[in-house]
């Protein structure tokens, strides 16, 4: 993948033209347009791009073209792609040249006479010069002086001659297209057709938008570069690594140092986007997971939630220093060229002070170096599209601010649009679509599985040098312990069980109380004793008198709606505090106190001049639970059940009342819920069941009716909310029978959730199901669970003939176990190896196989041991090359080979004689008349599925009469589509979803297939006599 344009021209978007005897540069767009001169391709039909390291010239059709006195441009369609760039993201920035001042350092890259050698093989020349905006007014072209002239051309003739169509960039911007060779000025000025010319032409933004090329915005260009800010922007970016560089674990290492190396420590966890409603993409009410570091690789704008310790402040530091690395690689290409802003809410609205506006972003969070930044250079990175601002943290300021902050968020997206944008949040802190207006996807952490959980332990124990005996010991206690394994689920939670399990020796406390208190025993009282500090300070002080003050301390910033406090606030709460706790008096006064206690209990911090708060939210709102249960204000706990950061403080004050006060508030959440009418208080209610060890079997049945009302789940926000009710909700949930596909879905959606293996006989209930998808949801949740039980258990129940995809080698290893499947999806980087050794047992079971999202397979030798195979398709697989190990599948009925879209598939047609249905991708459709040729050969082959443009490449007159259904990808053009009842004279099936296309305006009758008896358009086709076909099924896509 080609790095995000960081300005100027990329030398892999350079490509010479020749149409004829003529030759000319040209430049990509994307990975199969090429904008060049129209001059260059106005005639001949033999249109041929070449590309710097390809040995081949690739062939090409032209889409658009205009040659006038104040435009001649031209847009080339490639007959496969030219570069293995994501074709969706943008690749270049346009500029327009405004004002009349000339503008140096422009320049251009292409392909001219003078720079050929004696054998007439071409070599590029790098161009630079002045743009003079005050020349050529009358034409409206752009005139550039060039900084070195060449010499005359022997014999007459430009010494530039083929440097037409080579694209010209303006401080960074593509702003247009060299056309000539001025005359009169001795080859010393160049002419140009300007961007704001091309982009101000509809034709052209149509075909640009048609072909999937993004439609780019025109920025100003003038005045002189802007040397200081390059000077600037590296300091920062050198600032951002060394600032974001590591990983700290708040409180949970006993011995070592508290930060580890970002980059030996990060794990990526995974992400789903959310739905809200049905009939969306992603059913039943998520996608797929993702890397939740590609966030950003497919949207702009992503609103990311994740309960306490989810590692959302773990990615914002990730992403950052990723994209002020300089050269983001891989998957995280996407970053290269941005600059980060790295903005912490709890910090910016501190004291409800003014949310900056981007010239204070650096100065808001405390960066150093913020007084030497250049002027408004903020505003010319953001206004460039070259931002990836990283606004952490919605829950961490209380409600009343968050609307002003969606204020703030949706004027800085209105005034720079084109940035990349992170917003992250706990789950229920702000509304769903609450950022939707503004353009923002949804997305959620998702809790860590098996394999996550795995290699954080593993990564811990290496990082703090615990030992892999250590790392086996407790792993084996994770994935045994259903109570241990239901804790497990977020980075956070994982490193307090590894630093308690190695604090202990071993023990590890069961529950989330227990686990918490344990880890305050030994940040309180034992860390120092271990360390011996006690002779140091001269006070050796018990666990219980520490927290009383911390917790006074938790329950005013939770009362008052505070993540942090001032320190005179903190001092004043001390003060009021040590009469009543006598063994911290003897440290000294109230200033003592606060001091020790930010030195030494590992749970207080100060983020800011004057500013105190806890290292995390957890401990916080654990801590104030215990101060509201010990005062006794259960009527105020239950009073801000509505409001979202009480949650989890009414869920821990459960845990620590006594029976009868247990009881008294689930009562009164029970009744708040009646009364308000408010699902989520008796939710809440629910979720609170699993911490109270002693209740009144009465509240507890009155606890489970509200819930059991909202059981099955409809939406996903209810399947989430179910999902932190834990494994006693499980026994309420139902089976499919009598439900719909949606609320069978959710139901799944919750169980797996709760990832218990008390799910497992519900989730095995599923598997008889009437709807696939809701059994791909099965199959989705194996990833929850250990894989050989789940296997044994769940999977072996499903239909023989459903198609199970399998992501991991233990999932693999566990289906083999089973004795295999008849039709499997195998989705992730398996190597050649695995895939062999996971061939179907006995050989010969099974008929289908998928490989997708592979980009570490090279080859398909594996395919030896998968012979009998008759479905084969291969997807997102780039990598692989040929299709030599095809031949061991004789009896191949179904090949999909679209991507990876290189692969001569048609040329070894013949090799698979019971063909019968072929899809391919845009890259390896017909290209010539001889693809054509074996499509009609072939004895078999009846149903293709193929690129709309390998129509160009079949003789108008020339019939494949053995095809009966075809279906085009991408819009088709009009002329193509009135040729093809003669072309295809026995197709019954005919799907042109991809549209006709928008270049041929007016409306136009639909030919007359001679066999048609279904066809599929898109809504609003622009086409007559579809209601007088008879006998044709029609079906309209959107």
């Amino acid at each position: 993948m080609l790095p995000r344009d960081r300005g100027g021209p990329v030398t892999e978007r350079l490509v010479a033209v020749r149409c004829g005897g003529r030759r000319g540069s040209g430049y990509l767009l994307s990975p199969r347009i090429v904008l060049t001169a129209a001059h260059v391709v106005a005639q001949g039909s033999d249109l041929r791009v070449h590309m710097p390291g390809r040995h081949e010239p690739v062939r090409c059709e032209r889409v658009w073209q205009r040659e006038d006195p104040s435009c001649d441009a031209a847009l080339l369609l490639a007959g496969e792609p030219l570069t293995d760039d994501d074709p969706d993201r943008a690749w270049n920035r346009w500029g327009r040249v405004s004002g009349i001042a000339p503008l140096p350092g422009c320049e251009a890259i292409g392909y001219p006479y003078v720079q050929r050698d004696g054998a007439g093989h071409l070599e590029s020349e790098h161009v630079t010069g002045t743009l003079k905006r005050g020349s050529a007014l009358m034409r409206q072209v752009y005139v550039i002086d060039i900084d070195q002239v060449p010499a005359p051309r022997t014999g007459g003739g430009s010494p530039w001659a083929g440097f037409s169509g080579a694209a010209l960039f303006a401080r960074g911007l593509l702003a247009g297209v060299v056309t000539a060779d001025a005359e009169g000025w001795r080859h010393s000025r160049m002419k140009a057709t300007p961007a704001g010319e091309l982009l101000g032409d509809p034709s052209f933004v149509g075909i640009l938008a048609e072909f999937g090329c993004p439609v780019p915005d025109l920025r100003d260009v003038s005045g002189p570069a802007p040397d200081p800010d390059a000077e600037f922007e590296e300091r920062y970016a050198a600032y951002v690594r060394a600032r974001h560089s590591r990983l700290t674990i708040y409180g949970v290492d006993l011995n070592h140092d508290r930060e580890w190396p970002l980059d030996a420590s990060y794990l990526s966890l995974e992400a789903r986007l959310t739905q809200r409603r049905p009939g969306t993409s992603g059913w039943p009410g998520r996608t797929v997971p993702l890397p939740a570091d590609q966030a950003l690789s497919s949207r702009d704008r992503v609103l990311l939630r994740g309960v306490a310790g989810s590692g959302k402040t773990t990615l914002v530091q990730w992403l950052a220093v990723s994209a002020a690395g300089g050269r983001a690689r891989g998957a995280l290409a996407y970053l290269d060229g941005r600059v980060p802003f790295v903005l912490p809410l709890r910090h910016l609205a501190r004291g409800g002070a003014q949310l900056p506006l981007p010239e204070g972003f650096l100065t808001a969070v405390g960066c150093p170096i913020a007084g030497t930044q250049p002027s408004r250079w903020t505003d010319r990175v953001l206004a460039g599209g070259r931002g990836l601002l990283l606004v952490d943290g919605i829950d961490e300021i209380p409600e009343p601010d968050r609307e002003r902050t969606r204020h703030w968020l949706r004027d800085l997206i209105v005034a720079y649009p084109d940035n990349l944008w992170l917003v992250t949040s706990r789950p229920s802190a702000v509304g769903h679509d609450w950022l939707a207006p503004a353009g923002f996807a949804e997305l959620a952490l998702a809790p860590m599985k098996r394999d996550a959980v795995t290699e954080f332990v593993e990564r811990w124990h290496t990082a703090t040098g615990a030992g892999t005996s250590l790392a086996r010991r407790l792993l084996a206690a994770v994935h045994t312990k259903q109570d241990l394994a239901a804790l497990a689920t977020n980075p956070l939670m994982c490193a307090l069980i590894c630093a308690l399990h190695r604090d202990r020796q071993g023990y590890l406390p069961h529950g989330r109380k227990e686990l918490y208190d344990a880890a305050l025993s030994m940040l309180l009282e034992r860390r120092d004793q271990q360390k011996g500090l006690a002779e140091t300070i001269g006070v050796q002080l018990t666990k219980e008198p520490q927290i009383k003050l911390l917790q006074k301390l938790a329950y005013w910033m939770i009362r008052n709606q505070h993540t942090e406090l001032h320190r005179s606030r903190a001092h004043q709460i001390v003060t009021a505090a040590l009469p009543s706790v006598p063994q911290v008096a003897r440290l000294g006064d109230a200033q003592q106190v606060l001091d020790h206690l930010l030195l030494r209990s590992g749970l207080l911090r100060e983020p800011a001049v004057d500013a105190i708060d806890f290292v995390h939210r957890t401990f916080q709102d654990f801590l104030a639970a215990r101060a509201a249960v010990e005062e006794g204000d259960f009527g105020l706990l239950a009073d801000n059940a509505d409001k979202t950061q009480w949650e989890d403080v009414i869920r821990m004050a459960v845990a620590h009342a006594r029976p009868r006060e247990c009881a008294a508030l689930l009562k009164k959440l029970v009744e708040l819920g009646d009364q308000r009418g408010d699902r989520r208080v008796h939710l809440l209610a629910m979720a609170c069941l699993e911490h109270a060890a002693e209740l009144d079997e009465k509240v507890r049945r009155s606890v489970e009716d509200r819930a059991s009302r909202i059981i099955p789940p409809r939406t996903i926000e209810e399947a989430d909310a179910l999902i932190k009710v834990g494994p006693m909700l499980l026994e309420l949930l139902p089976g499919p029978e009598g439900l719909t596909e949606w609320e069978a879905g959710y139901v799944l959606e919750t169980a797996a959730g709760i990832a218990h293996d008390a799910a497992l006989p519900l989730l095995a209930r599923f598997c008889a199901a009437p709807w696939p998808r809701v059994r791909e949801r099965v199959v989705d949740a194996w990833g929850s669970f250990d894989a050989a039980r789940y296997a044994q258990e769940v999977i072996a129940h499903l239909p023989a003939d459903d198609i199970l995809t399998v992501r991991t080698p233990g999932q693999l290893a566990a289906l083999r176990e089973l004795g295999g499947r008849p039709r499997i999806r195998l989705r992730g980087d398996f190597d050649e190896a695995a895939l062999t050794a996971a061939g179907p047992h006995p050989p010969g079971s099974s008929y289908e196989l998928v490989v997708s999202k592979n980009s570490s397979l090279t080859g398909l030798g594996f395919l030896r041991e998968w012979a009998g195979l008759r479905r084969l398709t291969l997807s997102n697989c780039p990598n692989i090359r040929s299709v030599d190990a095809l031949a061991w599948l004789p009896d191949l009925e179904h090949l999909s080979a679209a991507e990876p879209g290189r692969l001569p598939v048609l040329q070894d047609i013949g090799r698979w004689p019971a063909l019968r249905s072929l899809v391919l991708g845009t890259d390896n459709s017909p290209s010539c008349a001889a693809g054509w040729e074996a499509v009609q050969r072939h004895p078999a082959l009846e149903d293709l599925t193929i690129s709309s443009h390998a129509l160009a490449w079949l003789p108008p007159r020339q019939a494949v009469t053995g095809l009966r259904r075809l279906a085009l990808v991408g819009s088709l053009p009009y002329g193509h589509l009135a040729a093809m009842p003669g072309q295809f004279p026995n197709v019954s099936v005919l799907d042109l979803g991809g549209g006709i296309r928008a270049e041929t305006a007016g409306v136009r009758p639909f030919p007359r297939f001679p066999a048609l008896k279904q066809l599929i358009v898109r809504e609003g086709t622009a086409l007559t006599g579809l209601d007088r076909l008879s006998g044709v099924e029609i079906f309209e896509v959107p």
